[in-house]
């Protein structure tokens, strides 16, 4: 889980707080066999308070550090996985590396927040005192009664994990059926009328009763192995007392205050049994927890340039040296001089988006060299490189809020009147008058409120405020109704930017200087 500097600034936090647990449960653990001792040699109570008010102030000390702790270690671990999301190659996020960080945004790193306050009270606290307390008892009653309380410890334990165990796969089966369910409902729900025309008004919620069913009958298992294992960890929770009661008894000890005190020690020691036999089952969550956080982290990344090898571009010129990027693009060769308006075009799937993610290097060619200004992409940072570029895809995303606030994203700087020109530039007015608000009427969530081809307009101003040198544009108007491309492209064409974009419309809209032609077998000119 630990693999950057900033992830070994934070284990250093949990270093002190483990220590804190451990000396809490010691001192506890000596505090009942102070108890012990002076239940049987009738001592005074000042010793036993003085070890008890310093473990109390010990166990305050090691919660609250623990909650520091995590904290800490949660904003170290986010950190290291977006520095690994910010220099991850695109080509990384595929739909399950997508579903992987979610999971491990919403749940893995959260559930490390809980392992200096909660975890390690578990795994340190919890099993150090009875093991401290059944060193304690030989104090009292030697090796024999050592022996005794152990094997009864284990026993229980033992009892305990085997009946947390068959409720775990009882409740993770009722989980499941519990899903097919839920999905069947909302796939009801979903395509109603399909399936009240295919099967029939009856056989329509046919698949959702069966799912029911089955999940009745691993409720109904559920519920058996809820009894069981209640029964079970009752057993075991009153098997050590028991069994060190009848010990006592057979071994011929009728000393009340001795039977009092081993018992009460024995009790405690007995206490966090099944507490870690629900814990030693969850571990696997936080293994499970652990490897998703490093595969989010080990993702292909593109190459910093380090501070002696960083570059700054002369101009804004590209060029392409026999660039390739398996399948589609290959050996490509093309100048882009400034304020060019370049048209890549050629048939679906040639590798047209590939190029264009390429410039502005989401992605590192496989061979070949692309430059800006005469500069290596590679060496250039990748911040400073972002500031050459606006792009704008086909399905660009908008975000829930504003129009102002999506167009600001370009330039966060920009004051009410830039918004509503760049607005107004991307044929936005319609949109824009409807409504007293303007600039700050909402869009709905990721922009719902919007039709495609406003959410298209809305990125292209989002890019345009943004004043970059070179402008990429991915079929990025293909929602647009002819006359509206039209003005649009007319904006955009006034611009002094070097315009870079993919278009299978009328593509004699843009003006282009230059086209980069794909075919099958991948050719530029």
């Amino acid at each position: 889980m630990i693999n950057r500097p900033q992830d070994y600034a934070a284990i250093k936090h949990l270093i002190p707080v483990a220590c804190g647990w451990a000396v809490a449960a010691i001192l506890e653990a000596a505090c009942y066999i102070q108890l012990a001792l002076a239940i049987i040699e009738q001592q005074s109570p000042q010793k036993l308070l003085s070890i008890a008010a310093i473990t109390i102030l010990t166990t305050i000390l090691a919660s609250r550090s623990g909650f520091w702790a995590g904290a800490r270690l949660a904003n170290a671990l986010y950190s290291a996985l977006g520095t690994t999301m910010q220099q991850a190659k695109l080509s990384w996020f595929t739909p399950s590396v997508r579903t992987l960080l979610i999971e491990t945004v919403s749940r893995s790193i959260p559930g490390f927040m809980s392992i200096p306050a909660h975890q390690f009270q578990v795994f340190i606290h919890a099993p150090l005192i009875p093991l401290c307390i059944t060193f304690g008892i030989g104090l009292i009653g030697g090796i024999p009664l050592v022996l005794m309380l152990a094997s009864l410890l284990l026993v229980s334990f033992v009892i305990q994990s085997m009946a947390q165990r068959a409720l775990a796969r009882a409740d993770m089966d009722r989980n499941n059926t519990e899903l097919a369910a839920e999905q069947s409902t909302l796939e009801l729900i979903d395509h109603l009328e399909l399936l009240r025309t295919a099967a029939g008004y009856s056989g329509a919620t046919t698949r959702l009763e069966q799912n029911w069913q089955t999940q009745e009958i691993a409720l109904e298992r559920t519920n058996r192995a809820a009894a069981i294992a209640t029964l079970l960890s009752a057993i075991a929770s009153f098997l050590p007392i028991a069994g060190m009661a009848l010990y006592l008894v057979l071994s011929g000890i009728n000393n009340t205050t001795m039977l009092l005190a081993v018992l009460m020690l024995t009790m405690r020691a007995a206490a966090p049994l099944e507490t870690l036999a629900v814990a030693a089952i969850s571990i696997n969550d936080q293994l499970a927890a652990i490897k998703h956080y490093r595969q989010a982290t080990h993702a292909p990344t593109l190459k910093e340039p380090s501070q002696a090898q960083q570059k700054t571009p002369n101009n804004h010129t590209i060029e392409l040296n026999n660039v390739t990027f398996p399948p589609a693009v290959q050996n490509i060769n093309a100048t882009i001089e400034p304020g060019e308006r370049v048209l890549i075009c050629g048939p679906s799937g040639s590798g047209k988006t590939s190029l264009l993610k390429l410039l502005m290097r989401f992605d590192d060619p496989t061979l070949g060299l692309i430059t800006l200004g005469k500069v290596s992409l590679t060496s250039i940072p990748a911040a400073e490189l972002a500031r050459f570029f606006a792009y704008v895809p086909q399905d660009p995303l908008i975000f829930t809020g504003t129009i102002a606030s999506n167009i600001r994203i370009g330039n966060p700087d920009a004051d009410d009147q830039a918004v509503d020109k760049a607005a107004r530039q991307m044929a936005l007015d319609e949109v824009l008058d409807r409504s007293e608000l303007g600039i700050y009427q909402e869009v709905g969530l990721q922009g719902a409120g919007l039709s495609g081809g406003e959410r298209q307009r809305l990125a292209l101003a989002r890019a345009l405020i943004k004043n970059a040198p070179i402008l990429i544009m991915d079929e990025a108007t293909s929602a647009l109704d002819e006359e509206t491309e039209k003005r649009v492209a007319k904006a955009i064409c006034e611009q002094s930017c070097t315009l870079v974009l993919v278009s299978h419309r009328n593509q004699s809209l843009w003006q282009p200087t230059k086209i980069i032609e794909f075919h099958q077998s991948v050719a530029s000119k």
